[in-house]
């Protein structure tokens, strides 16, 4: 009799912290304000990335689920092909095929892996993570995420790229800008 009593009590306890633990996450992707919860694992914003300079924090790493379920801005998806020049005074997220120009003046381009894109790129913040040929120019910052293909000239006042991005083109660095190079892991 006491050993049932004990699992029925621990199967209540373990079921509580199992609905606790539910609603801990429903409630931490629910974005300030906002009434429907957000899905699981997306990264809001890439700023909110904790780093330990604020140049880092800048150019933090971003993961493909930072283009999900993005509640400002533009976005392509994979399945989308524009050939034609895009004006956005937005954020721009695209994940599919883009020929032609990207302009989002004062506002963050952000490339998914899945993104392949022939145009130039004019933007405050730009985020690479896919395949692009054509220039860019980035006012305030250009980061090459692991994977990145770019082939073109980059002009920008701060550049970040991470291992295995790959650059075939020039790097002209604006007016006191830094360029930083993530630590690298060492190989296991």
């Amino acid at each position: 009799m006491v050993m049932e009593t004990w699992l029925m009590a621990s199967g209540v306890v373990v079921m509580t912290m199992i609905i606790l633990d539910g609603k801990r996450k429903k409630k931490r992707h629910r974005a300030p304000g906002e009434d429907s919860p957000q899905r699981a694992g997306a990264v809001h914003d890439h700023e909110s990335v904790p780093a330990s300079t604020p140049d880092q924090a800048r150019h933090a790493p971003v993961a493909d689920a930072a283009f999900e379920n993005r509640q400002n801005g533009s976005h392509l998806g994979a399945a989308t092909q524009i050939h034609g020049d895009i004006t956005a005074d937005e954020r721009v997220s695209i994940k599919g095929r883009v020929v032609g120009t990207v302009t989002a003046r004062h506002q963050s381009i952000q490339l998914a892996s899945s993104s392949v894109v022939n145009a130039s790129l004019e933007g405050a913040d730009i985020v690479v993570a896919g395949h692009l040929e054509g220039d860019i120019n980035a006012s305030e910052g250009l980061t090459l995420m692991s994977g990145a293909k770019v082939r073109g000239t980059i002009s920008t006042s701060s550049f970040a790229c991470h291992a295995g991005a790959s650059v075939n083109g020039s790097v002209l660095p604006g007016q006191g800008g830094s360029v930083v190079f993530p630590e690298q892991k060492p190989a296991e």
